[in-house]
């Protein structure tokens, strides 16, 4: 344990002003919730929907990404509902989420979704984040039978840590035009399966890769060779005090079948822990207002990763509305 967390907050308790700013976040945004189907079993990943809202744009001679942001939050406001919607800040690509996503999964239906945190004065607000464990060409499993989303469903039932409510947020946008950071990203992915293949033979004689290491170069290639998105996966814990820390851990177990046994690639849980309250109440601004910008510790996803990282849940559970046949 890091000796600095004895002095570091994991949570931090909100005035009726900064409550009202959480509620109310400012920018314009498309959101629609999702209810699965309770008859017909989603599919285990949904690769057809997330091509079908990719728009790759770009700027200033492709020096810079302009591709629209979408998001997908996984919501407890109380114990007795979980909702899971899809947001954007463009109309059009709120259309391709509706046509798209019923086109994947047939039976789902759409209402309006809600936007803000919903905390009050004198409640505590804190959370974390995932990262991957190793460099992000390292891809995760994308191989499920069914969606496994449902880890994270089945820990948050309605009797599963009382009086908190939580907001899962992933936040993905396309990788578009040329940049430095991107450049460096394939290099570095395409120096790893040289080493992997051929370097190590060269530089230890007569020792072939093993299997597994052609997996793993093979794997390498395969990523960062295909078309990518910028990936952040954000929990914002709502009225759990002294335990946030450990909220964040709960809900981190829900992604442990994203590691990936060829890769070894995992998702690795980071509690924000701060000197100063106001850095937490700007991680749950940023939660709140769906922004990109830091307070992310983004990661290279694939299509696939993110096909499996946007499923809906094929459980059955109390706190889960579904879709009327």
């Amino acid at each position: 344990m890091n000796p600095l967390h004895r002095f570091q907050k994991s949570y931090t308790q909100v005035s009726e002003e900064e409550a009202e700013n959480l509620q109310h976040p400012p920018g314009t945004w498309y959101t629609v919730e999702a209810r699965p189907p309770q008859t017909e079993e989603p599919p285990a990943t949904v690769p057809g929907f997330v091509r079908g809202i990719l728009e790759l744009q770009s700027a200033w001679l492709g020096l810079r990404n302009t591709s629209p942001i979408t998001v997908y939050e996984i919501r407890r406001n109380v114990a007795g509902q979980l909702r899971f919607q899809f947001s954007t800040p463009l109309k059009r690509v709120e259309r391709k989420i509706r046509t798209q996503l019923s086109d994947e999964i047939p039976g789902v239906q759409f209402t309006d979704g809600v936007n803000g945190v919903a905390v009050s004065e004198g409640e505590s607000i804190g959370g974390g984040l995932l990262t991957t464990g190793r460099r992000s060409n390292f891809p995760l499993e994308t191989e499920f039978d069914d969606p496994p989303i449902n880890a994270l469903v089945a820990a948050l039932h309605r009797h599963a840590m009382p009086n908190t409510r939580f907001i899962v947020q992933i936040i993905f946008q396309p990788v578009a035009g040329y940049s430095l950071q991107d450049w460096w990203w394939r290099k570095t992915g395409y120096q790893h399966r040289n080493y992997l293949t051929k370097e190590k033979q060269k530089l230890w004689g007569s020792i072939s890769p093993t299997r597994r290491e052609k997996q793993q170069a093979h794997s390498i290639d395969e990523k960062t060779g295909n078309s990518r998105y910028n990936a952040s996966i954000r929990f914002l814990v709502v009225g759990a005090g002294d335990s946030t820390a450990s909220r964040v851990k709960e809900l981190a177990t829900g992604f442990n079948r994203f590691e990936n046994p060829v890769t070894g690639q995992y998702l690795d849980a980071v509690t924000i822990r701060r000197f100063r309250r106001k850095s937490l109440l700007k991680f749950a601004e940023a939660i709140a207002q769906r922004r990109f910008q830091g307070w992310s510790r983004r990661f290279r996803a694939t299509t696939g990763e993110l096909a499996a990282l946007l499923t809906l849940p094929s459980r059955s559970q109390d706190n889960i509305t579904y879709s009327h046949a």
